[in-house]
């Protein structure tokens, strides 16, 4: 049916679509509605997403997320990690009226904190980070993200935000998220 020559083809074609898809790494989002519309299912890479009543936070968590913030929260989300591990995503405002952002484990360990801030109290190496990647974008926010008590600060913009290093070493872009209504 086929010659040789024709089967060779296919196959590496075959082959290079599988490795080139296997290596890209964007952030995949999909998201899935039940016909009631009462549940929504983000999914990304590393595991899934479902917002949440504040009420379904588990009390060491909220405990823990109001303590390290003292923020009123107005939002809940729960992902599933990739490994099967649970964490609570909850967001809201602090007291100076910045948004703050908290993930928790159900037990109420934080694993971040990321929290809206003034330009002022973004180091100026980072500033000179993001201005290099960035020179002429009109920047919307600027938030401090604390992780296992490393400092990163992200500059979001337009479709994108920038999250720099402390030291400035360090810069990662990420695009934005599209949400579907």
């Amino acid at each position: 049916m086929f010659n040789t020559n024709h089967l060779w083809r296919i196959l590496i074609v075959t082959g290079m679509t599988v490795c080139t898809s296997s290596i890209y790494t964007c952030n995949v989002q999909a998201q899935s509605f039940t016909e009631k519309g009462n549940i929504l299912i983000a999914q990304n890479l590393g595991g899934i997403v479902r917002k949440i009543p504040l009420e379904e936070v588990p009390i060491p968590a909220m405990s823990a997320a109001k303590t390290v913030t003292n923020a009123q929260f107005n939002q809940a989300r729960i992902e599933l990690k990739s490994d099967g591990s649970l964490i609570y995503i909850m967001r809201g405002r602090n007291q100076q009226g910045f948004e703050v952002e908290v993930q928790v484990t159900p037990s109420g360990t934080i694993t971040q904190v990321d929290e809206q801030i003034d330009s002022s109290g973004v180091p100026e190496i980072a500033v000179k980070a993001f201005k290099r990647w960035a020179p002429n974008d009109q920047l919307i926010s600027i938030w401090r993200s604390t992780r296992l008590g490393e400092f990163y600060y992200q500059f979001v913009i337009q479709d994108f935000w920038l999250e720099v290093a402390a030291d400035g070493n360090r810069v990662m872009i990420y695009r934005k998220k599209i949400n579907i209504t």
